[in-house]
């Protein structure tokens, strides 16, 4: 086989596991099997290992197939697996199609100390009780999944409403349209940011920030330093034309020394099929020439004018865009949301001591240690009652997801997060185990509800009850008012979505920091009426 055909391969692999890995955080309406979820984030390296750490299963090791295939042919792992990478590539891509002209890439000195400062940061992080912030803040799938949900979701939904108003006017009732649920503003900020910085990495230095900033990049790099295939230069055919490096967005390649640094090339193979002399080539690696991975220290890097003008644009691009979000208003999102609950005032806060984790993920710790935030649960969850946290979990569990019932509730008959996680933070838990676990508890404030306050008939909590948890009782003028058992509640939160008193709910679920199992309803068996026999 030719080797310029490898990279043909590698593209052809690479939307091979893009393509899906994107529609699963797309995907609204339940379209995808589960099957493909698990498939998909499979060889995903941060989700993989965090879920191996949990169930202690090879079922679950696809991290170290990864490791496995790095160590015998490089980082094709972040070319062809990562989302994030392939992401990369794709805007490098499309600005060369905007200017018309390739960028020419250049070989770099390697960063060393970011490089190895970021690889160690989440380590400290995890060591010194922070948690795991240091590790999905820099995951390249949790990045990946952050902006996607973020971003592309709303603007798939977002088309999906227009063609469905276009068909609805042709008698076409194929699709419908759906409610848009946008991410709060701060929540928004962050992936923003990281939106940034990689889009302009990627036109301009091209996997830079794979070679920088990513841990898992430097990581497997360390394990490619001895893989068994690596790209060398034949210097007998060498004609130092440059074509090679100019193609090479890792900047890896050193035309004055003829030497590739293995640690940091990511496989993409562009530059094989830009050599006319077949003088780069991919082959075994020979230990007598390994002196020639090591990088060398050369005076071929970018002028300071150039370094500080790239730095000034960068944060001039970055602080302009978080002054954008800033900007934003409330009232932006209300006018594109529709509001379709009443607000009453209401005065009593209400005292939630801990925030309610999904059910399948035993409790706040363990959800806390072991998700990433990458957000699939969001993307998929039904109901949208999973959305990304501020400060419910504290500063170190920033951006992980919980149960928000101000945007929904979580659906009775549903296991959606726990069959698709990916990291082992929501376990796989049956549908008749999720209905009876307990997540949370239901609390009343007397004097928030309007029955009580307002001497007006509502029952909205009690018949969103799946479990009879509230009900309604004799209160006086004929009216009823709602009387918990907070024994039977399994905190699906649908009683406090339904409430319809703002800012303070009269009914709310306050979180379990361990997962407890619900009583079952007591069911009153009728009494038999003996009936007579008809006389006729």
């Amino acid at each position: 086989m030719k080797q310029s055909r490898l990279k043909i391969i590698r593209v052809g692999f690479a939307l091979l596991i893009f393509l899906p890995t994107t529609f699963i955080f797309l995907d609204f309406r339940d379209l995808v099997p589960v099957k493909i979820y698990r498939s998909v984030t499979f060889l995903q390296f941060v989700p993989s290992l965090m879920k191996y750490l949990t169930t202690f299963s090879l079922i679950s090791a696809g991290f170290i197939v990864v490791i496995i295939v790095t160590s015998l042919v490089g980082r094709v792992y972040c070319s062809a697996v990562c989302p994030l990478g392939i992401f990369q590539d794709l805007i490098a891509r499309l600005g060369r199609k905007i200017r018309k002209k390739p960028y020419r890439y250049k070989f770099r000195k390697p960063n060393s100390i970011w490089r190895y400062g970021f690889l160690a940061l989440p380590i400290l992080i995890c060591l010194f009780g922070g948690g795991l912030i240091g590790v999905y803040f820099l995951d390249p799938y949790s990045i990946f999944g952050r902006i996607i949900l973020n971003f592309g979701q709303p603007v798939y939904q977002g088309v999906n409403n227009l063609l469905a108003k276009i068909m609805e006017s042709m008698n076409i009732y194929l699709l419908y349209p759906e409610d848009i649920i946008m991410p709060g503003i701060v929540v928004c900020i962050l992936p923003a940011l990281m939106l940034i910085i990689i889009v302009w990495f990627s036109l301009r230095k091209g996997r830079l920030y794979c070679n920088s900033i990513c841990p898992v990049g430097t990581l497997l790099g360390l394990i490619s330093r001895v893989s068994v295939f690596q790209i060398r230069i034949r210097e007998d055919r060498c004609t130092k034309c440059a074509k090679c490096a100019a193609v090479c967005k890792a900047g890896c390649i050193d035309l004055k020394h003829q030497t590739v640094d293995s640690s940091r090339c990511v496989a993409c193979f562009n530059c094989i099929g830009q050599c006319s002399e077949d003088a780069i080539q991919y082959q075994p690696n020979k230990l007598l020439k390994s002196s020639q991975n090591q990088p060398v220290q050369t005076n071929n890097s970018e002028s300071k004018n150039d370094k500080i003008m790239g730095r000034r644009n960068a944060l001039t691009r970055i602080a302009a865009a978080g002054l954008t979000l800033a900007g934003l208003s409330d009232k932006l999102f209300s006018s594109i949301l529709p509001d379709s609950k009443k607000k009453i005032p209401s005065k009593i806060k209400p005292a939630k001591n801990f925030p309610v984790s999904p059910p399948g993920s035993l409790g706040i710790r363990h959800f806390t240690s072991h998700c990433t935030a990458c957000h699939l649960c969001v993307s998929a969850c039904p109901t949208g009652v999973l959305q990304p946290s501020l400060n419910e979990y504290g500063l170190t569990g920033i951006m992980q997801p919980h149960m928000d019932y101000s945007t929904k509730y979580c659906n009775f008959d549903c296991t959606k997060c726990s069959e698709i996680c990916p990291s082992g933070a929501i376990l796989s838990i049956s549908l008749e185990n999720k209905k009876s676990t307990q997540i949370g508890q239901v609390h009343f404030i007397r004097d928030n509800c309007i029955v009580y306050s307002e001497n007006t008939a509502c029952g909205s909590c009690s018949e969103h009850c799946p479990t009879q948890a509230v009900t309604m009782v004799p209160f006086k003028d004929n009216l009823t008012i709602p009387e918990i058992n907070p024994e039977i509640c399994v905190g699906c939160g649908a009683c406090e979505y339904a409430c319809p008193v703002q800012p303070y709910k009269a009914i709310y679920v306050d979180g379990n920091e361990i997962h407890q199992v619900a009583k079952q309803p007591q069911i009153q068996e009728l009494e038999e009426i003996e009936m007579e026999d008809f006389p006729f």
